[in-house]
């Protein structure tokens, strides 16, 4: 078996040991180098890196750099998958050349999804939130694995003749004629950025959870010896996972264990108040012991996007681990931050609508 599967479940948590594990170098030595840091970066939840000095160096000097992700269409758009899009919006608004692959070679041949199902899926859910989250779409490359260029296509082909089984059954374990296309794929998805017709070798980041490093190092693994043309290795970031509502992992297949941007706004708050908090069962012993708040899926919610500034949000910490505030009134405080950012966020999707024909007949 694989360390990791990026086919299978999602490991929450661990992360140390995974880094230690993976060889991947902690963040925070690079947080001085950017000239801003989101909230992601600023609370470690952005935890780790491969390479990302190289990047961080284009930056400050003006160079052109790339930043490459791709989706899974396979379901509603929700708080989870809102943490890449804000990677999107803030390495675009630095000056990158945005790439987005919508995986829907992959979702055919590892998950069976219906491609005309992967193409509605990619266009309603993720690129009209993309957009009313800020993203520009005249600066993104916005495209589908099955509709990629000739030169894409080949090379996802021309990169198998620099691995070797044993490489694959080592990165990846004993995986199926179509999962080692879809790997080969996402090799030609992350250094498409850099192909000679799309400017050449460039520092090139790469937002993704642990359990997408195996086509990372795969992917550097062939950047460092194919001979189809020169590449730079391509950079990483890592980071956490927001948890699902319920605690554990946060599923497209579980509704309760998220709430999504397309949601009405009382179903949503009714998520809040059926989430497990990491208050305790009386308030004597709460006011006495405090809330374990890391184990709080309402405060991670407010964490990972619902409160911007830190210090409000580093108050609201102390007071709930001291047993100050309750678990309803931290419960209240996110359902008041849920309420003003769905309301405005679903007035943007529905003014972005009229943006999203030029990509129906991509």
């Amino acid at each position: 078996m694989p360390d990791i599967d990026p086919w299978g479940d999602i490991q929450v948590g661990a992360y140390k040991e995974k880094m230690e594990r993976f060889g991947i170098d902690a963040f925070d030595d690079q947080l001085d180098k950017l000239p801003t840091k989101n909230r992601y970066m600023r609370r470690d939840i952005i935890y780790g890196h491969r390479d990302f000095g190289r990047v961080a160096d284009a930056i400050a000097n003006g160079d052109d750099f790339a930043m490459m992700t791709g989706l899974m269409p396979s379901g509603k758009f929700h708080f989870g998958h809102k943490m890449v899009a804000d990677q999107i919006k803030y390495y675009q608004e630095l000056g990158a050349d945005v790439y987005v692959a919508v995986a829907d070679i992959e979702s055919y041949t590892t998950r069976n999804i219906p491609h005309e199902k992967a193409r509605e899926i990619a266009i309603d859910q993720y690129l009209l939130n993309y957009i009313a989250l800020g993203i520009d779409p005249e600066n993104l490359t916005f495209y589908f694995q099955s509709d990629g260029s000739t030169s894409y296509h080949t090379k996802s082909k021309f990169f198998s003749k620099n691995t070797t089984q044993n490489e694959i059954e080592a990165i990846y374990g004993d995986i199926t004629p179509g999962k080692v296309t879809a790997a080969l794929t996402q090799v030609a998805d992350i250094l498409q950025p850099q192909f000679e017709e799309n400017g050449g070798p460039k520092p090139t980041v790469v937002p993704i959870g642990t359990d997408q490093d195996p086509h990372m190092r795969f992917t550097r693994d062939i950047a460092a010896r194919t001979d189809v043309q020169d590449f730079i290795k391509p950079s990483s970031t890592y980071h956490k996972f927001m948890r699902g509502l319920q605690g554990g992992k946060m599923s497209s297949s579980k509704e309760k264990s998220y709430i999504a941007l397309s949601d009405p706004i009382d179903e949503a708050k009714q998520k809040i108040d059926q989430a497990k908090t990491g208050g305790k069962q009386s308030l004597e012993k709460h006011r006495k012991q405090g809330a374990d708040v890391d184990e709080d899926m309402v405060y991670e919610l407010l964490a990972f996007h619902l409160i911007e500034d830190d210090d409000r949000l580093n108050r609201i910490y102390r007071e709930y681990d001291s047993g100050e505030m309750l678990s309803g009134e931290l419960k209240q405080i996110a359902k008041d931050e849920l309420e003003t950012f769905l309301q405005t966020h679903q007035e943007k999707r529905e003014q972005a609508r009229d943006r999203l024909d030029a990509y129906r007949d991509l």
